[in-house]
């Protein structure tokens, strides 16, 4: 036999990347951790990076009991027949209690952890989440057909795809059902059809697993329909000013898109400000009443939030509707898959359709304040989340995403019940929710395509306008401070534990009420009276005019307003007239700068240190799996936009764009201020590295990028060595395609080379060979405290000798 565990098997996270005649499953018994220990003893390949610190807890639960104890899956892709025949018999002489041949007794342990060694089956083809929804809608529609997603396994060969489809198609018809739609997006290795099953059929299916589409060979997934809803709300608001002079634009070439419901486009905060494309004509068939979601993000993009009486955005807003209309609000298509969909209109703006050109090329920032309610996330890269990151890395945009609101119960530890709750102490509550919420974290992820690599994810900030220091009777303010995010915003981490959501932004100052009580407290979000803690917008109005104003709250109007402050950072960058020095930067360079100055001024706020201190573990070693929870809560925090944008006389911030290779480096000298040389001051140091990775469906390493940024003296970070403690840790900051950080020093340092910060900009190939060059942005603060008097930003302009202006145009 071998002596090679590799010529055996090789692990993955991801089916997808396994191909079907070769996908062997694991089923893990206990500690998931316990087990990857083992597999690393034998010297099995696996996810190290990110299975060394997996909390199995966190991930895999039983929604009715997240205490029980669950099995873990971990897929399994077999080189050959011969490796297979091996493995099984490895399996069943240890199942027979038979010794184990020579140098092969570490396969005894690895097999103690485990429940099963089986080929791909019906119980890996129906995950739980799609059980539990067709028993959802059998009960709500006992007789009705049951519409659901089939994800196959992908061919590379064309034929062998049609071969597929051809068999699906078969089997659904002889089953009394249909198939509704089918899409195939070869990037992404993506194939999957919509179909339509009797109800009859599908309680056959659930009854006995073991017959039929679930045994069908080229069936991956059975997945509920994805589907992204906005439910009608509460009108509570009242008319706001009349219809105002027509805008005037700096260029009516729009730089940002909205992909969502259909906005009511004369309303007088959005007349003429939008630029509408609805190529399938929804405007006749979509009643004004219901553009309830366009028109609050339309608005929120464009104005912001109304109290705070911003001036509009100097470009049109593009929109393309991709809801429709339904009996209680608004929802993505229920005869399509909504891959295909958001495909379909990216490729619209970016390239055309058929012989039309494209809508709108000049977009750079695309705006999905949506969320798959049906794919919350669970290790597994969604096809959503995969589509994202191949139209980021092909089109170069940002994507801003919503992290998805969350509006299940939550249960209080150490409360009885709301008596107690109310008397509490405000920071004694605020942490027993806190640990409710870290408890709970698994069952409070994100929901797709929130994961997305390539993406900025948006979480809500515990913050809006409309909150005035108190909450009517029964409502309770479950936070005391406004840089955590709001008791519905969905928790990270995100795909090989890559910090999302990234940022914060506001999202409603949102209570809490009662749910249950009686020897324990559950909690639940207050869904109405948004007048009370939410965002000024505007909306519909039932009666029909078009001046009607309201208020909304969630992960959605947070990722709006983050899509504004995108677009104001924009428009100081190419502000030549105002003094840029970067308004010759290309379409294909601003989405980088953009994504890297969206995230340069983030931070933890002062909760940070409090939950470092609260959360466990504690001890000497422990910090890593704490702030790793902290960051599910905060990601890189809330950024402070006006700091990126105004200038400081004690600040210089200076950006790099630029393409790399694998396995090669960039250097950049960063001048430091002449009156810094020898002298003891506080000063500090914010880098932050962001780009586009193209991705490897058929690889576990996923991301095939991997970028970072270190100091490249000899001296390290000589002039701000220490790292600041209350930021993700500087293992987290290096997963995905932003990496951030904050550094400090105080001691007073004799100046070298040359008085340059030397850092280094490296890349290399992480999943599969890594062909292409890879587009970056770098954008590097520093700073010194105010009272020292050192003009940071004149020193540094001298140096850099380019007659520039303050703030983000200052040039590296």
């Amino acid at each position: 036999m071998a002596a090679d565990p590799q010529q055996i098997l090789a692990l993955r996270n991801d089916p997808a990347s396994i191909a079907p005649e070769r996908a062997i499953v694991f089923e893990v018994e206990g500690s998931l951790k316990d087990f990857y220990e083992q597999a690393r003893a034998i010297g099995l390949e696996y996810l190290g990076d990110y299975e060394d610190d997996f909390a199995p807890s966190g991930d895999f639960y039983d929604q009715d009991d997240p205490g029980k104890s669950l099995a873990g899956r971990i897929y399994l892709a077999m080189p050959d027949v011969q490796a297979l025949r091996e493995l099984l018999s490895l399996w069943r002489r240890y199942k027979n209690n038979e010794r184990m041949p020579t140098g092969r007794g570490p396969w005894r342990e690895l097999f103690s952890q485990l429940i099963d060694v089986r080929p791909w089956g019906p119980q890996d083809r129906i995950p739980d989440e799609t059980i539990k929804a067709f028993a959802e809608d059998l009960e709500r529609a006992p007789d009705a057909p049951v519409r659901f997603e089939v994800e196959l396994w992908y061919h590379e060969n064309a034929e062998r795809r049609a071969g597929a489809i051809g068999r699906l198609t078969a089997d659904i018809e002889s089953a009394g059902g249909a198939v509704v739609d089918h899409a195939v997006v070869s990037e992404i290795r993506y194939d999957a059809a919509l179909v339509d099953l009797p109800a009859a059929s599908v309680r056959t299916l659930l009854d006995n697993p073991d017959i039929g589409l679930a045994r069908a060979d080229d069936v991956m997934f059975l997945r509920p329909q994805s589907v992204a809803r906005s439910p009608a709300s509460e009108i509570e608001g009242e008319n706001g000013p009349g219809a105002g002079a027509a805008p005037v634009f700096v260029s009516d070439e729009p730089i940002a898109a909205l992909l969502d419901g259909l906005p009511v486009e004369n309303h007088a905060r959005l007349a003429g400000r939008l630029r509408v494309d609805d190529p399938e004509g929804l405007a006749e068939t979509y009643p004004v009443a219901q553009r309830e979601h366009g028109t609050e993000m339309a608005s929120l993009i464009i104005h912001g939030d109304l109290n705070h009486g911003e001036p509009p955005l100097p470009r049109p807003l593009y929109v393309r509707p991709v809801f429709r209309p339904t009996q209680g609000g608004e929802r993505t298509p229920d005869d399509r898959l909504l891959v295909d969909v958001i495909h379909q209109a990216v490729r619209r703006i970016k390239v055309g359709e058929g012989q039309e050109p494209a809508a709108a090329p000049q977009v750079v920032l695309i705006n999905l304040s949506l969320a798959d309610e049906k794919r919350p996330f669970a290790r597994i890269m969604s096809p959503l989340g995969r589509l994202l990151d191949y139209l980021s890395w092909r089109y170069r945009v940002l994507f801003l995403v919503s992290a998805g609101n969350i509006t299940d119960r939550l249960k209080v530890e150490g409360y009885a019940n709301w008596t107690d709750f109310e008397a509490a102490n405000a920071e004694d509550r605020e942490k027993a929710v806190f640990a409710s919420l870290n408890a709970q974290k698994s069952q409070r992820t994100l929901l797709s395509p929130a994961e997305s690599m390539n993406a900025l994810t948006i979480g809500a900030a515990h913050a809006g306008s409309a909150f005035n220091g108190g909450f009517p009777a029964g409502r309770i303010d479950p936070f005391t401070a406004e840089g955590v995010p709001n008791i519905i915003s969905a928790m990270g981490l995100g795909f090989k534990k890559v910090v999302k959501p990234e940022l914060l932004f506001s999202g409603g100052r949102a209570p809490v009420q009662m749910a249950a009580t009686g020897g324990e407290l559950v909690v639940m979000p207050v869904r109405a009276g948004a007048q009370h803690f939410g965002l000024k917008v505007a909306r519909p109005s039932a009666a029909g005019g078009t001046s009607f104003e309201d208020f909304t709250w969630g992960t959605s109007a947070a990722t709006a307003l983050a899509t504004r402050a995108a677009h104001r950072i924009h428009d100081v960058l190419l502000d030549g007239d105002g003094g840029s020095h970067h308004a010759d930067v290309t379409t294909n360079e601003l989405p980088l700068l953009l994504k890297a100055l969206m995230v340069h001024g983030a931070q933890w706020s002062n909760k940070g240190a409090m939950l470092d201190g609260f959360f466990g573990p504690q001890g000497q070693g422990s910090h890593l799996a704490r702030r790793d929870d902290i960051t599910r809560l905060l990601g890189y925090g809330v950024p402070d936009i006006q700091r990126v944008l105004d200038c400081a006389e004690n600040r210089a911030t200076l950006l790099g764009t630029g393409t790399i290779d694998a396995d090669s480096a960039v250097l950049y000298r960063i001048p430091l201020p002449d009156g810094l040389d020898g002298v003891r001051a506080l000063r500090g140091l914010t880098t932050t590295l962001a780009w586009f990775s193209p991705v490897n469906p058929r690889h576990q390493g996923y991301r095939m990028a991997a970028l970072d940024v270190s100091a490249a003296s000899d001296d390290k970070y000589w002039m701000a060595d220490e790292r600041d403690s209350y930021q993700p840790t500087d293992k987290a900051v290096v997963r995905g395609t932003v990496c951030h950080e904050r550094r400090t020093g105080e001691a007073a340092r004799v100046f070298v080379d040359d008085g340059n910060l030397l850092l280094r900009v490296s890349c290399r190939a992480a999943a599969g060979t890594l062909a292409d060059p890879v587009p970056y942005a770098l954008a590097v603060s520093f700073e010194v405290a105010i009272d020292t008097g050192i003009p940071v930003y004149e020193q540094v302009r001298e140096r850099l000798g380019v007659p520039v202006r303050a703030g983000i145009a200052a040039g590296a």
